[in-house]
């Protein structure tokens, strides 16, 4: 009869130390030179742009723009690809980086206007990640809403892209 209250016991505790539970960071592949030696394309700038905008519809039909936002611009390398896959999509991790001089050098950032707008000029042909966040509150219950939006970007020499960021990362 002891073994029913013990129970309940331990799934109370369990229950409540579940909920202080926080996501561990990724963990890194070392950056090899090679890997660090794709970044050289992304440096030396270019003839092409990539500009947009960042919005989130609401269930009733409301739009939240990302208007003052962080929008940044990250080349599609490995390293790239490694951070997308481990951070840059998942809000938990949204300001982690991988720990690459070339990552770091070759990000790009501009902020978004009143409308959700933006613009990076003067990029080298190639993959891009582009991302930022569109959030907003709602007063007592589950306060913050919204979350990350980007994509997969791909441009040429000369092109301006237009994109429109409303849809979490995939």
């Amino acid at each position: 009869m002891k073994y029913p209250a013990i129970l309940t016991v331990l799934i109370v505790v369990l229950m409540s130390i579940s909920g202080c539970a926080t996501v561990p960071p990724p963990q890194w592949n070392m950056s090899l030179e090679a890997a660090e030696a794709e970044y050289a394309q992304f440096l030396k700038g270019g003839t092409a742009s990539i500009s947009g905008q960042a919005f989130l519809t609401q269930q009733n039909g409301g739009v939240v723009k990302a208007a003052g936002r962080t929008v940044t611009l990250d080349p599609a390398t490995s390293i790239g690809d490694e951070w997308w896959g481990k951070a840059g999509k998942f809000w938990v991790h949204r300001g982690l980086t991988p720990p690459s001089q070339g990552f770091n050098k070759a990000r790009r950032t501009t902020t978004a206007d009143a409308d959700g707008k933006f613009k990076f000029q003067d990029i080298s042909a190639g993959r891009y990640y582009v991302r930022t966040e569109v959030t907003w509150e709602i007063g007592g219950y589950n306060p913050t809403q919204g979350g990350l939006v980007g994509q997969v970007v791909e441009v040429k020499d000369t092109q301006n892209k237009e994109v429109i960021l409303n849809a979490y990362p995939q």
